[in-house]
């Protein structure tokens, strides 16, 4: 599977949870990120509510919403 992008994740209380999900080339992503597939960004998005991150906007790729 090619990946779409990244997941960010914080940890909080010794656990890590999605923060957002950037496109494969923001740089706002920081180091805590796992890739992630289209399938799965649209997961995060239609079911988990994770947020698009608001400089990269991968939310705004073709078919995506």
């Amino acid at each position: 599977m090619r990946a779409f992008g990244a997941t960010s994740l914080l940890r909080a209380g010794g656990t890590s949870h999605a923060d957002a999900v950037h496109t494969g080339d923001c740089w706002m992503g920081g180091k805590r990120t796992k890739p992630t597939t289209r399938e799965q960004a649209l997961r995060a998005f239609r079911e988990d509510g994770i947020t698009a991150c608001p400089y990269c906007r991968p939310d705004r790729e073709p078919g995506v919403l």
